[in-house]
């Protein structure tokens, strides 16, 4: 009886480590930084103006207007102002006065807003 008890005890016990090993990789995955987020929210506009990997983008402005403003401008024409942070490879594909598509997944609230772009596709090539 003493050996069906003990049996019994570490099946038990290897039970509840295989389920805790399953539980705290599936956390370790959903809370994991480094693992690509798809974007939630997505913004169209102009961007009107580029610093290092940042990029200013407003929407409600037409590629004509956004030409002829300058950034101050802008800002107080356009509807939606943001400065989204892009990686080297997403800021070496764009330049002045592209319209875009920007995904991303929060945003800082202030004005413009700021926050880190997930996707960024050209509109109008």
């Amino acid at each position: 009886m003493k050996g069906k008890y003990t049996v019994g005890i570490l099946i038990a016990i290897v039970l509840i480590a295989i389920g805790a090993s399953f539980y705290f990789i599936m956390q370790f995955f959903e809370d994991n930084p480094t693992q690509p987020q798809q974007p939630t929210t997505y913004t169209e506009g102009v961007i009107i103006d580029i610093q290092d990997t940042s990029i200013l983008v407003i929407g409600g402005l037409s590629v004509e207007e956004a030409k002829n403003m300058s950034v101050e401008e802008a800002l107080e024409a356009g509807n939606d102002a943001t400065w989204f942070s892009l990686t080297m490879d997403q800021r070496s594909r764009l330049k002045l006065h592209d319209e875009v598509k920007v995904g991303y997944t929060t945003l800082e609230e202030a004005y413009p807003a700021q926050g880190t772009a997930k996707t960024i596709e050209k509109l109008n090539e």
